[in-house]
């Protein structure tokens, strides 16, 4: 007999993350979390074990991951259940007021790879070089709630090299003329140049800089300004210049594909992600930096700048990237009642404004602003109502 209800829904308490790139009011402000001084980078709504999420359950917290355990196939969908065998989605609220490391995420071999590499050598998992905290990939999509700056994949070649002769009349030819065979050549040489220049060569490009950079595009100029403000000693502030520059409104979304660089650097979004944890840093941290890793990693290729477009489905509105693990819906119920499929992957549902209640055929649940809402697939169909400005966002896995 199970010990938990699989038909009825459970608040769920997100796991709070504070590093050192986080907002001290963002996140608060959405979900009236204290203010306590320390920069509240993300809100984790999942089961990883990094950051576990747990159910309210008679006043007592329990882990998502016991829940599920219990028995997996109510709690996670029978489908689900028969692909991946656990939670293969983790939900955040991520708030970036200085820019989050130059990183990339690995496939699935890799990751299986290098994280039994790190077990066999007993590195730790709070070891300041461990890379590898999961045998799993990682793809994510962030979902825009106020403007919000990125770096986003390679420019094409002929930018960067126009970039880097305008911007640098006197050092750009180095980096940019030399002979090579293909793109990914290209991409390989230019960044093994850059990473390695010596402090004196980027000092002296920051010079050029100063009387060059009125020409670089607004967005192009509101990154740089940002990376060199908060990592001046960093090769990596040169990015915006090789790198795409992205500026999404609030409603937009993109998606990050494995091996894909990039790098969050101002603004609060929705970030919908594969099941992991791992990631691989080049530059604009104090954490550590795995160069020879992330060369393994990197896709070498022109990078996208192409937004994931949704599909309307009344109120709602699906993003859908084109992955098993997981979608995205937002969902602005302007005082009407929205329901929800009838077959469906475990959900969590996440309360932006408004006031309402989610209920089935045998429970009743009140919604606030900022609340986390689990949704069991064995709850089957459910109906969300609730007053005008009631708007959630969901994350599930797609059917």
């Amino acid at each position: 007999m199970d010990r938990f209800e699989f038909s009825r829904f459970y608040q769920l308490i997100p796991a709070q993350k504070y590093y050192a790139w986080g907002s001290e009011t963002k996140i608060q402000a959405l979900t009236g979390l204290k203010t306590n001084g320390k920069p509240l980078a993300e809100i984790w709504m999942g089961s990883h074990p990094n950051g576990m999420s747990f159910l309210d359950i008679e006043g007592k917290s329990i882990p998502v991951s016991d829940f599920i355990a219990e028995n997996p196939e109510k709690a996670l969908g029978k489908e689900c259940m028969e692909k991946f065998g656990f939670l293969p989605f983790l939900f955040k609220v991520l708030a970036a007021e200085k820019p989050l490391s130059i990183q990339a995420h690995p496939d699935s071999e890799t990751a299986q790879f290098g994280y039994e590499r790190e077990e066999r050598n007993q590195i730790p998992m709070d070891h300041f070089t461990r890379v590898y905290k999961d045998p799993n990939h990682k793809r994510e999509m962030i979902y825009a709630i106020s403007t919000f700056y990125a770096l986003k994949g390679f420019r094409n070649i002929e930018e960067i090299k126009a970039n880097f002769k305008n911007f640098f009349p006197f050092s750009g030819n180095a980096f940019v003329d030399f002979r090579y065979s293909g793109e990914a050549d290209f991409y390989k040489k230019f960044f093994t140049r850059l990473l390695s220049m010596d402090q004196t060569l980027r000092k002296a490009m920051l010079r050029e800089l100063e009387t060059t950079a009125s020409g670089m595009g607004q967005v192009e100029q509101f990154i740089f300004r940002k990376l060199l403000y908060d990592f001046p000693e960093d090769r990596c502030v040169f990015s915006p210049l090789f790198l795409n520059c992205i500026r999404l409104e609030p409603g937009e979304c993109m998606s990050i594909d494995e091996g894909q660089l990039h790098s969050y650097v101002d603004g609060l979004c929705f970030e919908v992600m594969s099941s992991s944890d791992n990631t691989i840093r080049g530059g604009l941290t104090e954490k550590f930096i795995d160069v020879l890793e992330l060369f393994n990693i990197m896709k070498f290729v022109h990078g996208s700048k192409v937004c994931v477009e949704p599909v309307a489905k009344g109120k709602e509105e699906l993003y859908c990237p084109g992955w098993d693990e997981f979608c995205f819906s937002a969902v602005a119920t302007g005082g009407m009642p929205y329901s929800g499929p009838g077959e469906h992957s475990l959900e969590i549902l996440f309360v932006y404004s408004g006031t309402g209640k989610i209920e089935n055929n045998s429970y009743s649940f009140d919604l606030m602003q900022g609340m986390a809402i689990l949704i069991p697939a064995a709850a089957g169909s459910y109906t969300v109502s609730g007053s005008p400005d009631l708007v959630f966002y969901k994350a599930a896995m797609p059917l």
